[in-house]
């Protein structure tokens, strides 16, 4: 593992100079990457000249794009329709400033159902994966949050036998969470499908339900165990840091926590 990147929130940069902001910190930060998410609860703009201007000269690339809530397994034939216009706008995109890897939620298509998710799943990604792969792009999906089907190991365990398709973009923070399971596990027991990895931290403490989100390193999280795991499967990819709650997340405040988190996670690379 020799990159790092952190993430963009494209709904904060409406204009290349607000994008540029976070490149020229990149930059001089020598950090190689940017990845931009795309939240469809807010509106999506595809704006592939914006990104190209926005990163013109600085030498930092787009390491991956995401795209946030969009229920590609719908059961509504007429949104799914909608839905996969989108996914091809976002891909169409990704490919015109040389993005390798997008990814986006498993989705949901009857709760609680597994069996007719895991088949709805199978069949869509099979579709972006050739359509994706016209263009050289890798396609992850993400766990476990709200109206995504896979939020457990047995489930992921059962989509990931079933489903060849299926890629990972995985965070520990979100295996915590939303899969209620331990990150170590997870990450050793389904790490080699594991296309792309965002670092963040969780802090938990008293039994009075204290939680923070501080910079990697700060936190909970054994990060030495989780990298050496990511050895072990001969993860190759990004390591991208994902600034979160209610302190870090705020544009005013991201670049500090891109900062600390670089100085920890750098140890366990070979840059």
């Amino acid at each position: 593992m020799k990159k790092i990147g952190f993430i963009v929130e494209m709904k904060d940069c409406p204009d290349s100079a607000s994008l540029r902001s976070w490149a020229e910190l990149a930059r001089q930060q020598g950090i190689d990457g940017l990845e931009l998410l795309f939240n469809t609860k807010v509106g999506v703009r595809f704006d592939a000249a914006l990104i190209r201007e926005a990163l013109a000269g600085t030498g930092v690339e787009v390491c991956a794009c995401g795209l946030w809530w969009l229920n590609t397994i719908d059961p509504d034939p007429a949104v799914r329709a909608k839905n996969r216009e989108t996914m091809h706008a976002f891909l169409d995109m990704a490919h015109e400033i040389g993005c390798k890897i997008a990814f986006f939620n498993c989705g949901e298509y009857r709760p609680g159902d597994t069996d007719e998710n895991i088949r709805q799943l199978r069949g869509e990604l099979q579709h972006y994966k050739e359509y994706a792969g016209a263009y050289g792009i890798t396609i992850a999906n993400y766990l476990g949050h709200g109206g995504n089907f896979i939020n457990s190991r047995d489930i992921l365990r059962r989509a990931l036998e079933e489903i060849p398709e299926l890629n990972l973009k995985l965070d520990p923070v979100g295996i915590i969470r939303n899969m209620k399971d331990d990150p170590i596990e997870i990450i050793k027991l389904f790490g080699n499908r594991l296309v792309h990895f965002h670092v963040k931290d969780i802090l938990r403490y008293g039994s009075d339900g204290f939680e923070i989100e501080p910079a990697v390193g700060m936190g909970d999280l054994r990060w030495n165990a989780i990298f050496a795991l990511l050895y072990h499967h001969g993860y190759e990819g990004y390591v991208v840091i994902e600034p979160h709650g209610p302190l870090f997340s705020v544009p005013e405040n991201r670049w500090k926590h891109i900062m600390l988190s670089k100085r920890h996670i750098e140890q366990f690379m070979l840059r």
